[in-house]
């Protein structure tokens, strides 16, 4: 079997991961003596602590660890919802709300420097590019999904987003 340098930055891009991705519910892992446990379902609770009573606090790239904790508690706790947004956001009959599908930076523009994909009072239609969600370097297309006209944006420009905080808001048409 290979020899895999799990290290802590390798396990908190792990822990992102799972948090981001709306489809993963719960996941174990259990390598060398190290568990992690990450659940989204917020009555499960799993006792961590495995037969050896120490685990690495951190790993050095060569393999070594630099100092110890013991466990005594259980580690694991549920991922937290998203705090709602300060004013409730509500899609009337005839509108649709863009909510944000993954955690990440929201950029109105394809690039620096040029202009936004949508303003407020834009006609869009199902296909048309609203705006990018980054993730960890990946750019990812929002589109609009409906004929209409854009009523509302609630986040500035290269501002953290949420998992499912509202982005804006169209009026159908």
């Amino acid at each position: 079997m290979k020899n895999l340098d799990v290290s802590l930055n390798d396990l908190k891009q792990l822990t992102q991961w799972v948090k981001e991705s709306s489809d993963i519910r719960e996941l174990s892992l259990s390598y060398d003596g190290i568990e992690l446990f990450i659940s989204r379902n917020e009555n499960t609770r799993r006792n961590a602590v495995s037969e050896a009573t120490a685990a690495p606090s951190a790993v050095t790239s060569n393999g070594g660890i630099q100092n110890q904790t013991e466990i005594k508690e259980p580690v694991s706790a549920p991922v937290e919802s998203p705090a709602a947004s300060p004013a409730e956001v509500t899609a009337g009959e005839n509108e649709v709300l863009i909510k944000a599908p993954m955690v990440g930076t929201f950029y109105k523009s394809p690039k620096p420097g040029a202009p936004a994909f949508v303003e407020v009072g834009q006609q869009v239609k199902p296909k048309s590019i609203v705006c990018i969600i980054e993730v960890m370097k990946l750019m990812n297309n929002l589109e609009a999904k409906v004929d209409g006209r854009i009523k509302e944006i609630y986040v500035e420009d290269q501002q953290p987003v949420e998992f499912g905080q509202p982005i804006m808001l169209i009026e159908k048409v």
